[in-house]
């Protein structure tokens, strides 16, 4: 096998390097180093795979387009690199490969990332870095802990939280710290789903930080104090809203603004954060009021495209929301009672906090319609099985907080009745959940002479007892004849040979059964709060109780399988049809 001169070139000096460690470093720290650093760095014939130097470090990296939904710490969890024994090096290398980023936990779907995934020193030198030993105890022994409270911020994981506040050793980050985290916030189900707004408790792991709280347990209760606290949730809450509709909230620097008659404004962007929307506008939020009347008189003059809204100290997030939305030139807005229907093979009726349509067309590849609302707690936020759904018909629903229901979309939890695609699978489906003994293709002796001369039989398709009396389902056919004999012998007779139609076969069957059922159509809601907020679906089918109670929903084989799901949630038994 022939080396590259790649391999050569990168290979070589780090492999001489670690051959001298051990004669240049004692037995403990050459074993420490070779474990940290014994990682090969060769550029392979794969395109989207580059070498940087980054400092004294060669970094073998992947380009990658970020899609829609994507967000760097998932990005880094799927590839694996968040399991490393050197986060703070990787966030740093990463840093300065994307240095045209302004904010990295701000990706946007179409843009390329530079994700490093190999770290390797250019010399041994790089091998002789000072640092401080770890703490040798782990997180569950340091009884006298402190605790801080943290508000989690949109973007934020509990990861990249933690690494941000303290100096944890990455071993210990993973096995006790997140585990610690968890156990001392029973909220967290998942460590990897937290929402902006969520409170947390933190451990203080390191006594050598020494900076102020992050967040008092106890509120300080002085003006200014309660004033920053309400504006900061508001602004959080509001930065969610408008990037899930796909809009640009910039809060962080400065704002220069010139005026056509010469000169400049200057505006703070943490206390005027200035929103680009994608029909052209730019909205300066005002959160404490400050802009004068004329000030703002000059800014609307100079630039027929600028809006300016003043928020007040009384100003909660709905009211916030209600001034900005009014002055962002949307096609139209729907507020509260004011339903959007929808037509199709599900009906919807879409209500919400507001309901946003813009201009535009479904050719940019984003939502025309978005849903927003404004939720008490996590737990009424809309199923992300219907979001998804909707998605698909180009309508966004933002819930804020986000809520916690992420977990439903597993298809692991969905499990389906076996579909009917005949009317015998049908009918023997129905007889199983009513838990009916029954017989199929059954020769039946219905008559015959005492001197046996003359006999009798038909084959029944489905024989069983209904009514405290012998029955028969038939799907063959019988004659006249034979139908008029067997009532005169007190069968019940249920024929459905020339029924072709799954759910009138259904409904037959069932009253045949003197079973009880809805013929739908059937509402049910996608969230678990007032109908005025809500989406509701019209989901066609039959619904009735098995032997046990539970509901049992039969639907058209063309019912989407998120639908599905979301029906199997909701506690019903599906069973498709998928026959005509």
């Amino acid at each position: 096998m022939k080396i590259s001169q790649l391999t050569y070139k990168y290979i070589c000096p780090v492999f001489y390097a670690l051959l001298l460690i051990p004669f240049c470093l004692s037995p403990s720290i050459a074993q420490e180093k070779e474990k940290t650093y014994s990682i090969s760095l060769v550029k392979t014939a794969e395109t989207e795979k580059d070498i940087h130097k980054i400092g004294d470090k060669k970094v073998l990296t992947e380009t990658h387009t970020v899609r829609k939904g994507e967000h760097l710490w998932q990005l880094l969890r799927e590839k694996g690199l968040l399991k490393g024994h050197n986060l703070p090096e990787l966030l740093s290398v990463l840093k300065q490969l994307n240095s045209s980023f302004a904010n990295l936990n701000l990706i946007h779907p179409g843009e390329e990332l530079i994700i490093p995934l190999k770290i390797v020193p250019v010399s041994s030198l790089s091998l002789m870095k000072n640092t401080q030993p770890e703490i040798e105890a782990p997180i569950k022994k340091l009884k006298d802990i402190k605790l801080e409270y943290y508000t989690v911020k949109q973007g934020d994981s509990l990861i990249r939280i933690a690494v941000d506040q303290y100096d944890i050793p990455a071993n210990y980050l993973y096995n006790d710290y997140l585990k610690m985290v968890k156990k001392l916030n029973p909220s967290i189900k998942d460590i990897n789903t937290i929402y902006p707004g969520q409170k947390i408790k933190l451990p203080i792991y390191s006594p050598r930080i020494v900076r102020s709280p992050i967040k008092p347990e106890i509120p300080i209760k002085t003006e200014n104090r309660t004033e920053i606290k309400k504006t900061n949730t508001i602004t959080d809450d509001l930065e969610m809203i408008f990037a899930g509709m796909g809009e640009e909230w910039i809060n962080t620097g400065e704002h220069f603004i010139p005026f056509k008659s010469g000169g400049q404004i200057d505006l703070k962007a943490v206390s005027f954060p200035i929103i680009n929307l994608q029909n052209g506008l730019r909205v300066i939020v005002d959160l404490k009021d400050k802009l004068t009347d004329r000030m703002t008189g000059i800014i609307k003059s100079s630039w027929q495209n600028y809006r300016v809204i003043h928020l007040k100290k009384e100003d909660d997030l709905k009211s916030s929301l209600n001034k900005i939305l009014s002055v962002c030139g949307y096609a139209k807005i729907r507020r509260q009672g004011e339903p959007l229907q929808l037509s199709g093979n599900i009906p919807l009726k879409i209500t919400g906090d507001w309901i946003i349509t813009r201009s535009g067309n479904q050719t940019d590849d984003k939502p025309l319609i978005y849903v927003i609302n404004i939720l008490t707690t996590p737990e009424d936020a809309t199923s992300c099985l219907i979001k998804d759904y909707v998605k698909g018909l180009g309508i966004e629903v933002i819930d804020c907080p986000p809520g916690e229901n992420g977990t439903e979309q597993d298809p692991t939890v969905f499990k389906a009745l076996k579909g009917c695609d005949t009317p015998s699978s049908l009918v023997e489906s129905l007889l199983k959940l009513d838990d009916r003994e029954f017989s199929t293709q059954l020769e039946i002796p219905v008559f015959q002479s005492r001197k046996a001369d003359l006999k009798l039989t038909i084959k029944a398709d489905f024989f069983l007892r209904t009514r405290e009396k012998d029955a028969i389902i038939d799907l063959t056919g019988f004659d006249k004849g034979i139908i008029s004999f067997l009532k005169d012998h007190h069968f019940l007779l249920l024929s459905l040979a020339a029924d072709k139609d799954p759910f009138s076969i259904s409904a037959k069957t069932l009253e045949f059964l003197d079973v009880q059922y809805n013929p739908g159509p059937h509402l049910i809601m996608a969230a678990s709060r007032d109908n005025s907020r809500n989406i509701r679906l019209s989901i066609p089918g039959i619904v009735f109780k098995d032997s046990h109670g539970k509901p049992i929903i039969i639907t058209p084989h063309n019912l989407p399988d998120k639908i599905r799901m979301f029906l199997s949630l909701k506690g019903y038994k599906v069973l498709p049809l998928s026959f005509s």
